[in-house]
């Protein structure tokens, strides 16, 4: 990501110290890998303390105002950052560098050398790889929605294509955002020829695992939780962009089903033949396998991701058990919350390295979309209470993450 210069000064103007510009590179590092307003705002304010800087911070999805003050000297801006991929190698390499700024362990001039370094380093894993993980990441979500290997095997290749299809269109700025409603169109269109032509296949299980990984969930929680954090501006600019991107899914999942149906003369709803149960550990360690490429993390990183993803789903079918889906998804994140804080606290890594993998699993997307889909479909009193529900079970969600930060403080900048 190249980093604009500071802006130009006035005659007579002081010029910013290296410090303020440290700040403002820092600040769009962060914006750039997703980090939510309340944590954004605190990591500034601790870094801008600890250069003896007098520093305001206001966060906003795609942009942050910043207000530095040194030596009698006072300098506003405000730099726009665009959101950026998930890269969950260079944000822990950005704690590292951040954490070592804040104990004293580096220098401003070292820490904004190595953030810059950080900054230009190629993608972790390459564009074919990635695209095969997108199908291996779809296909477990196949099998959690109740389906069996045909969901599974079709559900793999509908991600991958979804993933060729991202990654093609995420090389084109202004074609980025095309990508919703393209892979929705698609995935709808072959979901019911994929139900027309195979017996006992849902539909439906393979729209909904086809489109996992492109489902807004995380960006729903994370609005909710910069809400729930007094981060009312933040969390409502984000919120309303999970909407958009929920009914860009929906329209083009519906304009797809429409085109199917023209050419299709009956439309099949099979029934999935679930898997056995042992085959549930496996299916994990897949889904952990993909996130590890999909989101950009270490090889390294493939067992705690595991850990995460296991906690999760394992945590939510107890939870489940003892209190009913909806309040059991919280104890799932809970457990996912406290998982992910101690393995901050011993590995000094960010918690997101397990947290986003495991809120995969967790995340009431697919309920939202399915919601969505029900409405379009003119079934408004199912889709809306399908909606409700989603909502709930974020809200569920979001408390049990709550709880775990109560619990298990992770001491760590981001």
């Amino acid at each position: 990501m190249d980093l604009p210069p500071l802006p130009p000064q006035t005659p007579g103007q002081t010029s910013p110290p290296e410090e303020v510009a440290l700040c403002l590179e820092l600040g769009q590092a962060f914006q750039a890998y997703g980090i939510p307003a309340h944590r954004f705002e605190d990591a500034l304010a601790r870094i801008s303390a600890r250069l003896g800087l007098d520093g305001q911070f206001f966060a906003l999805p795609t942009a942050f105002f910043a207000s530095l003050g040194k030596d009698g000297h006072h300098w506003t801006f405000i730099q726009r950052s665009p959101s950026g991929d998930v890269d969950l190698a260079k944000l822990s390499d950005l704690q590292d560098t951040t954490d070592a700024l804040i104990e004293g362990r580096t220098s401003a001039a070292e820490a904004r050398d190595r953030v810059r370094v950080i900054l230009a380093a190629p993608d972790r894993w390459s564009a074919p790889l990635t695209v095969l993980c997108f199908g291996l990441g779809s296909a477990p979500a196949a099998m959690f929605f109740g389906g069996g290997w045909r969901e599974m095997a079709l559900t793999a290749l509908l991600g991958s294509l979804v993933g060729l299809m991202t990654v093609l269109l995420g090389r084109r700025p202004g074609l980025a955002r095309l990508a919703y409603p393209v892979a929705g169109t698609l995935v709808g269109f072959l979901a019911l020829v994929a139900a027309y032509r195979f017996p006992h296949v849902s539909p439906h299980v393979l729209t909904l695992g086809g489109l996992i990984v492109l489902l807004p969930g995380l960006r729903l929680v994370v609005s909710m939780n910069e809400l729930a954090t007094g981060n009312l501006v933040a969390g409502t600019a984000r919120l309303v962009d999970t909407g958009m991107t929920f009914l860009s899914l929906g329209f083009g999942v519906a304009l797809g089903q429409r085109l199917a149906a023209s050419l299709l003369d009956r439309a099949l709803q099979g029934t999935p033949l679930p898997l056995p149960a042992w085959t549930l550990l496996p299916t994990l360690l897949l889904a952990a396998v993909a996130f590890v490429v999909i989101f950009k993390a270490r090889s390294s990183d493939l067992p705690a991701i595991f850990a995460g993803c296991a906690l999760a789903f394992y945590g939510t079918r107890q939870g489940a058990a003892l209190l009913g889906p909806q309040f059991g998804v919280g104890l799932g994140a809970f457990a996912l919350g406290v998982g992910s804080n101690l393995y901050t606290r011993i590995s000094r890594r960010p918690s997101v390295v397990t947290l986003l993998p495991g809120l995969m699993v967790l995340v009431p997307g697919a309920l939202g979309f399915k919601g969505l889909e029900f409405i379009i479909q003119k079934q408004l009193v199912v889709g809306l209470d399908t909606a409700f529900q989603a909502l709930f079970v974020a809200i569920a969600l979001l408390t049990g993450l709550l709880l775990a930060q109560a619990a298990v403080q992770a001491r760590t900048a981001l």
